[in-house]
């Protein structure tokens, strides 16, 4: 299973490449690296604290709504999977660059407040 650092290269790494994509192009895969990368913080926080791995989503969800820390941002999580969902299986016309913005900005920008916290992000 990946350490918390091998997580936090990743999210890095997911940063990386959102910050240089087209996002007015590409707004699906923009959505769909906010979300991965928001997961990567998360799966970072929880792989320090107590050595969990989820092995699949429903499980990662039912940790971000139990888990007191992740709570809070509970809310950001589901908005970025909701969005990244959305990205991935709705014609990518309807989202404008301002839902782009908005997810990083607010959503992904709060798990990041949140986990750094608790770890470098």
């Amino acid at each position: 299973m990946p350490a918390r650092d091998d997580h936090l290269d990743q999210a890095r790494h997911n940063e990386q490449f959102y910050a240089v994509v087209d996002k007015s192009a590409f707004k699906d895969w923009a959505i769909t690296v906010l979300f991965y990368t928001g997961l990567h913080y998360i799966d970072a926080f929880l792989a320090q604290r107590a050595n969990l791995h989820p092995p699949v989503h429903k499980i990662r969800d039912n940790m971000v709504t139990r888990v007191a820390e992740l709570r809070p941002i509970a809310p950001d999580y589901f908005a970025l999977k909701n969005g990244s969902f959305n990205a991935r299986y709705m014609p990518p016309t309807r989202f404008t660059e301002k839902n782009v913005a908005d997810l990083e900005t607010t959503h992904l920008a709060r798990i990041k407040a949140e986990i750094g916290r608790y770890v470098p992000v």
